[in-house]
């Protein structure tokens, strides 16, 4: 696992010119100190856009890359190098002036370490904590998912939620439910039950056939067609009962047709007065064809299958987050179209029932009736008809799959209005014809046996038919919902296994952060099939959720343990944590238990802690100084952006950028004062006492006036040094009232302070190990005073 080894921002954010973080080779853990708004959450911006090309809190409209970099930059890319522990393990991204984002590694290793930090916890500022708090019990779930590698099996379970789900909407199964409904219905209302096949049919048919006494048994389909046969036979004319069976049977057909144009004529102006004012809207039409392709697009984007930085469509320069962002937004728009397309979908399924049914019933009237002299004229309206409804049929699935307006084959209103008269005229002459049979009492009952026994065995068979395609479909439904039921049972208990293995380390850690308190036992647990909430016991009670009982402190503390946990048990390659002003609800005694927190548990670790706040930075120096810790303080410098307080090279580095083109008096100023703080510092010169931070604003008269004071009594010769003379007369020092002196230093006298500078820092900053001489370093038996590697000392007098 790797940590960091140094970062370089230049140009990025709040750093305009290069600002330099050096970790050590010893790849230390630092805190940073910086005011609001002084810009040190530019270093966490650095790394979170190096590793992940994009900054989350800035990835919004307007922002994004135009807020990267420095507004005054010139027009040089603004860049962020990383460097790793290791060797060879560096690289860097460079954003253009007219931000376009390039990158360039050491070599293939380091750019495949990058892309493995991709998936690794690393940084965690205030906000992230709020975020994760407030989501809900299903976006929690999903936010852990992610972090611990779940998000592909999540996948997977949607494919077979989906799957199961576009099967329960397939217009063949839909159908053949509602048909079985229909069909249940019309059993009940002629034999008052349901007949589910045909060997329950023959249990009704003997019911119906008993009153007339026939020898005949009915039990399978032979005996129920002799039945038949015998039961005609019952009349004086058994040519007359069958003819009296089919008029009856076509009167019933007939009424049931029109019973169906009419539903159509219903169905039609419901689906086209909802979809066609849909498909009439060109830009609707549009955007719905598009939906598909941006769904599929967007799971590329999301699945991260296509990385360059580029459209990978049309393969133009293109930022992906900008690019997923928008596909995203896109989508959102499209949920209320695709709300009423599923509507006008409902529609058009219910239509094309209807249709069909009408087309049976002109099929079944064709076929069964065309022998009958009389009714020739029905025959030719239901073969024209049924070509009518065949074609509408296909153009209706036609227009709405292709999202086109769906108009009617042409005369098919007028054909079908045709159609409707000849059936109700049809079913009048067949109820006519049959009344002059003049059928006798038996052989009226007869003729309405037979229609019941007719009616009931077409309705069977349909059942029967339905059945089977519904009982496909529920197979499969069955199949996919136990799938995913079990699928959910394995899942979730691995889940919750993972979950318990992070909840030892959540509990612990919350433990560590608030011993002794009515808060215990706390631990991440499964909420149904779909959550994933943070239970705890509360004065000894267990509850959910935290913001039931727990202050602002607490539920802090819970986000930033559930961070620590995640990234001790799940980073496979980041040893190193960016904190970024995460304590701020949390007390002194809590942030103090934080630092021993990460003392005990991530002692390994490199931790980067940034902060605003003066007393917690003053707690980590106290608590952590001891542990090898770097303590850095950043200040916003106005034009020149951020400095790192600690760094004159720093300051030097921008004199010498600036140098010739803008004013670089307050720098060198500004350059002299830290170089004597330092040395100051270094060598307990004392000073006079100030109130508050106006002890640090020091000036550099002042501070030389000190030290001068202090070398006389401890060090004297070094007074004869000419860089002190040197010093009195500049123009740094001298007839200085502030640093809005208006007195400009140019030219060639910028060379000459410099040199003066470096003289000053070459007397009292070791050459070989580049560290001050310091007045508590003393030299064995010497009254001298020395810097840590002991090679530059100095005559000191105690």
């Amino acid at each position: 696992m790797t940590k960091v080894r140094k970062i370089t921002v230049s140009r990025f954010r709040g750093a305009r010119f290069e600002l330099p973080l050096d970790f050590s080779k010893k790849t230390k853990s630092v805190a940073i100190f910086g005011e609001n708004a002084s810009g040190k959450s530019t270093i966490t911006d650095a790394l979170e856009w190096f590793i992940h090309d994009r900054v989350d809190h800035l990835w919004r409209e307007d922002c994004k890359q135009d807020s990267l970099r420095n507004v005054l930059a010139d027009d040089k890319p603004s860049s962020v190098e990383l460097v790793f522990d290791g060797t060879d393990r560096n690289g860097t991204k460079a954003l253009s002036d007219a931000l376009k984002t390039s990158a360039t590694f050491a070599n293939d290793n380091a750019e495949q370490l990058v892309a493995d930090l991709k998936g690794d916890n690393i940084i965690l500022r205030h906000a992230d904590i709020v975020n994760f708090l407030d989501k809900t019990k299903g976006g929690k779930r999903e936010a852990i998912a992610d972090i611990i590698g779940y998000s592909e099996i999540t996948k997977f379970r949607n494919v077979l939620l989906q799957t199961k789900n576009q099967l329960e909407k397939e217009t063949e199964y839909t159908t053949a439910k509602q048909q079985i409904q229909r069909l249940q219905s019309g059993m009940i209302a002629e034999v008052e039950q349901v007949v589910p096949n045909r060997k329950e049919f023959y249990g009704v048919a003997a019911k119906v056939t008993n009153p007339f006494d026939l020898k005949t048994e009915v039990t399978d389909e032979e005996s129920y067609n002799e039945a038949l046969e015998e039961l005609r036979g019952q009349g004086s004319s058994e040519e007359k009962i069958r003819l009296a069976e089919r008029l009856a049977q076509l009167e019933k057909a007939c009424s049931d047709l029109v019973a169906d144009i009419d539903q159509l004529s219903d169905d039609a102006t419901a689906f086209t007065d909802k979809y066609n004012a849909l498909a009439k809207e060109s830009e609707n039409v549009n955007k719905l064809r598009l939906s598909d392709f941006l769904m599929r697009g967007k799971a590329v984007l999301d699945d991260k299958v296509f990385t360059d930085p580029q459209c990978p469509f049309c393969l133009e320069p293109f930022e992906l987050a900008q690019l997923q962002e928008e596909v995203g937004k896109r989508l959102e728009a499209l949920e209320a179209l695709q709300k009423r397309l599923d509507e006008a979908g409902s529609l058009k399924d219910t239509l094309a029932e209807t249709i069909t049914n009408a087309g049976l019933k002109t099929k079944a009237i064709m076929e069964t009736y065309s022998d009958l002299d009389d009714f020739s004229s029905l025959i030719e309206a239901v073969k024209s008809a049924r070509l009518k409804l065949r074609d509408y049929l296909k153009d209706l699935k036609s227009a709405f799959d292709d999202k086109k307006v769906f108009e009617a084959p042409a005369d098919f209103d007028a054909e079908l209005k045709a159609l409707r008269a000849e059936s109700e005229t049809a079913s009048e002459q067949a109820k006519k014809a049959a009344k002059k049979l003049q059928l006798t009492e038996l052989e009226k009952k007869v003729a309405a046996a037979l229609i019941r026994l007719k009616t009931v065995s077409d309705q069977v068979n349909d059942f029967e038919s339905y059945q089977n395609i519904r009982g496909a479909y529920e197979a499969q439904i069955i199949t996919l919902s136990s799938m995913l039921d079990d699928f959910i049972k394995v899942q979730n208990g691995a889940l919750q296994a993972v979950l318990d293995t992070i909840s030892d380390d959540v509990g612990k850690f919350y433990a560590a952060l608030h011993p002794k308190e009515s808060v215990d036992k706390v631990r991440l647990t499964m909420v149904g099939d779909e959550g994933v909430e943070f239970q705890y016991a509360f004065h000894g009670k267990a509850t959910q959720p935290p913001r039931k009982y727990l202050s602002e402190s607490h539920l802090n503390s819970l986000g930033v343990v559930l961070f620590l946990a995640n990234a001790r048990i799940f980073n496979k390659h980041a040893k190193f944590l960016v904190l970024d002003d995460i304590v701020t609800s949390f007390d002194t005694s809590h942030r103090r238990r934080l630092l021993r927190l990460l003392r005990d548990e991530f002692s390994d670790w490199q931790i980067i802690i940034l902060t605003h706040e003066n007393i917690w930075f003053d707690i980590i120096k106290r608590e952590m100084g001891q542990h090898g810790w770097i303590f850095h303080e950043v200040r916003s410098d106005g034009a020149n952006g951020i400095l790192i307080e600690n760094s004159p090279a720093s300051l030097k580095e921008i004199i010498e950028q600036k140098k010739g083109k803008e004013d670089v008096t307050n720098d060198l100023r500004k350059l002299l004062e830290l170089v004597l703080k330092n040395i100051c510092q270094a060598l307990e010169v004392k000073v006079a006492f100030r109130f508050n931070d106006v002890n640090e604003k020091r000036m550099s008269d002042e501070l030389i006036s000190a030290l001068r004071s202090t070398l006389k009594d401890k060090s004297p010769d070094l007074l004869d040094t000419q860089i002190f003379s040197d010093l009195a007369g500049s123009a740094l020092i001298a007839n200085l009232v502030s640093h809005d002196n208006a007195d400009k230093i140019v030219g060639e006298d910028i060379d000459v302070l410099l040199e003066d500078i470096e003289k000053l820092v070459a007397l009292f900053v070791c050459e070989h190990c580049g560290r001050h001489i310091r007045a508590d370093v003393d030299v064995p038996g010497e009254k001298a005073i020395s810097c840590k590697c002991g090679k530059s000392r100095l005559p000191w007098k105690t």
